[in-house]
């Protein structure tokens, strides 16, 4: 009777591998995109270049985790231009250069919610499609710009994201570079963003929207690592930058690049024009607030960042958008 039982169990497992059935608590395997388990994105809804924005644009920034069997976890932060977000001072300051505080933008400071999406992933050549738990669903492009590290570029969503960028690797998610360790060099990337045109006058505002190539040249002469965790930069404005300044001159633009640890990096700038308060150098009005996550290889090399800009104290005004800076 136990030969028998063990033949009619063996032709069992026969025909559910002839008919590729599976047994219950077994998952299919699945290729992570690129070879990648783990990717820094920036997404959001960008209204095309030169048109008039809804209102309703979003940008999104978030961690994927893939996983070899098709499911996918997504760690992120939202902001959505519905709502206004003050700008936030983080525990770095710029200590040993002006000595003030830096701002994020409001729901990127430590102790801010973390959102989180669980969903199914699959692959079809260089292409991925992520369904998230309640079925809206993302379309990406995978590339592999060099060993060890890949990109991917969103193709299109059911929800309304429209642009989207993010470079994976096998690094450990707890891997970071402290901001003195960051290669001093140029990090080439492209941003799209919605934003308010307000006129001098009394010539109303209106919304509009743009996109281009940009980057964040760290080799500049000008940068200074003020301490361990910051970096600052004091440079002329070019002739479309600080048009707000009063007496209508370029002026110059204050940047600081600052971590408290982990891959959040807090970017911000303004025009020195704008500080008010006597003899502070420091700024508290509407800056132009960048929260960054950082790229990292397979190897742990640092290769730059993905980014949103939320620059909105009120609803529908300032700018918000997504941008990615890297060296490939």
């Amino acid at each position: 009777m136990r030969r028998t039982f063990m033949r009619l169990w063996l032709v069992v497992l026969g025909t559910l591998a002839l008919t590729g059935a599976l047994l219950p608590g077994t998952a299919l395997a699945v290729d992570l995109p690129g070879g990648k388990r783990i990717y820094a994105v920036t997404i959001g809804q960008v209204a095309p270049a030169g048109t008039t924005p809804t209102g309703n644009e979003f940008s999104r920034l978030a961690m994927y985790y893939f996983n070899g069997d098709g499911t996918v976890r997504e760690g992120f932060w939202f902001w959505s231009w519905n709502q206004g977000y003050p700008g936030v001072p983080i525990r770095t300051t710029s200590a040993g250069c002006d000595n003030c505080k830096i701002h994020t933008a409001g729901g990127f400071q430590t102790g801010a919610e973390v959102k989180s999406l669980h969903g199914k992933y699959t692959t079809s050549g260089n292409q991925v499609t992520v369904t998230w738990d309640g079925g809206v669903t993302e379309n990406w492009t995978v590339a592999t710009p060099e060993p060890g590290i890949s990109a991917i570029s969103l193709t299109g969503s059911s929800y309304g994201a429209n642009v989207g960028q993010g470079y994976g690797s096998n690094a450990s998610n707890d891997l970071a570079i402290p901001m003195n360790e960051v290669p001093k060099k140029a990090y080439r990337g492209r941003y799209a963003h919605n934003f308010y045109v307000q006129p001098s006058g009394s010539t109303p505002g209106r919304l509009s929207s743009g996109t281009g190539a940009s980057k964040i040249d760290l080799a500049l002469e000008g940068w200074k690592q003020c301490n361990g965790d910051c970096l600052s930069g004091l440079f002329d404005a070019g002739p479309n930058a600080c048009t707000a300044c009063p007496d209508g001159k370029p002026g110059k633009i204050r940047y600081y690049m600052a971590s408290e640890g982990g891959r959040k990096n807090f970017y911000e700038h303004f025009c020195t024009c704008l500080v008010q308060g006597g003899s502070t150098p420091c700024y508290t009005g509407g800056s132009h607030r960048k929260p960054q996550l950082q790229v990292i290889d397979d190897a742990g090399k640092f290769r730059g960042w993905v980014g949103i800009e939320a620059q909105h104290r009120e609803p529908r005004r300032g700018t918000l958008g997504v941008h990615w800076h890297v060296d490939l």
